[in-house]
């Protein structure tokens, strides 16, 4: 095998996924709802009586008990915006040596926490200690069924050369549909980070601050609330946003739904306690990942955007999308487009301490 540089912290990239995965994998049976590719966070196969047995897995490393909290929210979310109720999530734990019991508990009381606020029964918690990780890694396996097959927003299959087979339920024609942004940019991440630095957040911010920096757990958007979107849009297309923040989010869906698109970049909704904190250590919010935010394609603006308040989640229009494949975006007068995904800051951040 060809010889090639060491792959970059976080997520593996679209190039490297394409050139390294893709030709090793072989096409499966018909009877799956989704096919592999960068971006697919979900699995799902059809059963003999017509119904979609669907689940996501994803995982958050770190050193907070809280990890487990945002790892069923990772997990939750990617079904939610498939349409897909969760039923149950699996967990299992990683752990550093050195580890104490205290900390297992913690972590299994934080997912235990996320799942009773999302109606989440956890169906199996393990866990091991491992001289092969740094950090603890929370791994979570959503599941839930989906009845209405005629509804699954995006089945793409994807043929040995990696094309599209334009078994895609998006509409070709994309001039009329918007895109709304549900939640809020780099809130996750923030969140987390002070979770493990709160120490040192103290020595630049007031407690009364950190304490509403807190508060803001209660802003993440919960499946719930992102399965409103396909009770106005039943060819709706959601995508949460995850490792990479807002900017990998629209490039994803730019690839997913084959659209270009034009949007406004100070309509991005972003915390102020966001930017500070950033500030703080230097990061880009737009970079950062955001489980609990979403962005959804849909040609229903009005209906979507009222659905999702009267549930009580922050909305806002981002802008449109294009059938040319240009990403356009705008603040003010400049114009620029929109680059591959770049690193997690979060990970970023992580790396460096």
């Amino acid at each position: 095998m060809e010889k090639r540089e060491s792959m970059r912290t976080g997520k593996i990239t679209q190039t490297a996924w394409q050139r390294s995965v893709r030709k090793q994998l072989h096409k499966g049976k018909e009877n799956m709802l989704f096919a592999a590719s960068p971006w697919e966070t979900c699995s799902g196969f059809r059963t003999e009586t017509g119904d979609g047995c669907v689940w996501a897995d994803a995982h958050a490393t770190g050193d907070n008990v809280r990890t487990g909290y945002y790892a069923v929210y990772h997990a939750a979310g990617q079904l939610a915006a498939r349409n897909v109720c969760v039923r149950g999530a699996a967990v299992r734990v990683l752990f550093p040596q050195e580890s104490r019991e205290e900390q297992l508990a913690g972590i299994a009381a934080s997912v235990d926490c996320a799942c009773r606020e999302l109606g989440i029964q956890v169906t199996s918690f393990q866990g091991e200690v491992s001289a092969a990780v740094l950090h603890t890694v929370v791994f979570v396996s959503a599941a839930g069924v989906r009845q209405d097959q005629n509804i699954i927003q995006k089945k793409i299959r994807i043929d040995n050369r990696g094309k599209d087979n334009g078994e895609t339920s998006p509409e070709k024609n994309s001039a009329h549909k918007e895109i709304i942004m549900c939640g809020y940019a780099g809130l996750e991440g923030t969140l987390r980070i002070l979770d493990e630095a709160q120490t040192e957040l103290e020595t630049r911010f007031v407690s009364a601050f950190l304490e509403q920096v807190q508060g803001l757990i209660g802003e993440l958007v919960k499946p719930e609330q992102i399965l409103k979107v396909y009770g106005c849009d039943r060819k709706a297309v959601a995508h949460q946003i995850g490792s990479g923040g807002i900017m990998a989010a629209l490039w994803e869906l730019s690839e997913t739904a084959h659209i270009g698109f034009e949007i406004d970049m100070p309509q991005i909704a972003l915390k102020q306690e966001t930017v500070e904190i950033c500030e703080f250590y230097r990061l880009n919010p737009y970079l950062m990942t955001s489980a609990g935010s979403y962005l959804i394609l849909t040609d229903a603006g009005e209906d979507v955007i009222r659905a999702l308040e009267e549930a009580g989640a922050q909305t806002v229009r981002l802008g449109a999308a294009r059938e040319q494949n240009a990403r356009v975006i705008r603040n003010g007068e400049e114009i620029r487009y929109l680059d591959r995904p770049a690193p997690d800051e979060l990970e970023i951040w992580r790396s460096k301490r």
